[in-house]
């Protein structure tokens, strides 16, 4: 099952003054196409106009009462996107590796507000990528998916660069050094990589000596290194149970850890129950 078929792009006119407040299954990419209104996200307000693109969360509920008719291209990443089921071993890596890439934005969004802020540059490639993307949805697709998943690609790849920018910038605004910035976007882009995850292998990174960096973060951010790492590390496992249907062994063998039960420790720790009774509580 190729990647792209589980990515769906609609486009979508609004035409009523006011679009009712709904939730997305999944995680949404929304661009405006044309128009102008007031797009409510969680009961916040965001006047909108062309160019604008937005991510949703499942948890975001949304609405638009326009002011002009609005156009937007909606790309839903359905949660089919990451199951395992049906799939070849070469299709379940390629959905590790597009999991991965997508991590980033999605465990960092919260520093987006409304739309997404780009520079004219940005927000020209945006419009041409979605412009081609609106194009290439009209055709068979046996020509135009792989060029619909590369186009996903090259949005997600620029939006979480954006929200590194933003991070770096919230962090020059606040005083805080830039290099905690610098070491939390390498720890969280190296997690699989256990020995670049080592306190020794961080500190040679940075030109620093593992106690002087250790110290450094903990001034900074409250947490020790190991403990940062293992707190993102059960971000990415919670995101996982929730969205995934890989087994908790399965979980446990790409966090690094030991076994099943060496993740459900972790996670009780973490959360209050294991990991096994958190999915369960999903169902």
């Amino acid at each position: 099952m190729p990647l792209f078929q589980d990515i769906e792009i609609t486009m979508r006119e609004i035409q009523t003054s006011v679009s009712p407040v709904h939730r997305h299954h999944y995680f949404v990419l929304l661009y405006i196409l044309e128009g102008t209104g007031v797009h409510t996200i969680n009961n916040n307000h965001y006047q909108y106009e062309k160019g604008n693109l937005y991510l949703l969360t499942p948890e975001d509920t949304h609405t638009f009462k326009t002011q002009t008719v609005t156009n937007c291209c909606i790309i839903d990443f359905t949660k089919e996107l990451f199951s395992k089921r049906n799939r070849t071993q070469t299709d379940r890596l390629d959905i590790s590796d597009f999991f991965s890439r997508m991590e980033y934005i999605f465990h960092n969004h919260q520093n987006l507000k409304g739309h997404i802020t780009m520079g004219q540059q940005e927000a020209a490639l945006t419009d041409q990528l979605i412009l081609q993307l609106s194009h290439e949805k009209t055709l068979p697709r046996i020509y135009s998916g792989i060029i619909i998943q590369n186009i996903v690609f090259l949005l997600l790849n620029l939006i979480a660069r954006l929200i590194q920018e933003n991070i770096a910038g919230e962090l020059r605004n606040a005083g805080t050094k830039n290099i905690i910035h610098e070491i939390t976007t390498y720890i969280q882009q190296h997690i699989y990589d256990k020995e670049k995850l080592k306190i020794e292998s961080l500190a040679k990174s940075f030109h620093k000596t593992a106690d002087h960096l250790n110290r450094s973060f903990k001034q900074q951010t409250s947490y020790t290194l190991k403990a940062y790492i293992n707190r993102y590390k059960l971000n990415l496992i919670e995101t996982r149970l929730r969205y995934s249907d890989l087994t908790i062994s399965e979980i446990a063998d790409e966090m690094g850890l030991t076994d099943e039960s060496h993740l459900n420790k972790m996670f009780k720790n973490g959360y209050g129950q294991t990991a096994t009774a958190f999915r369960k509580s999903l169902a």
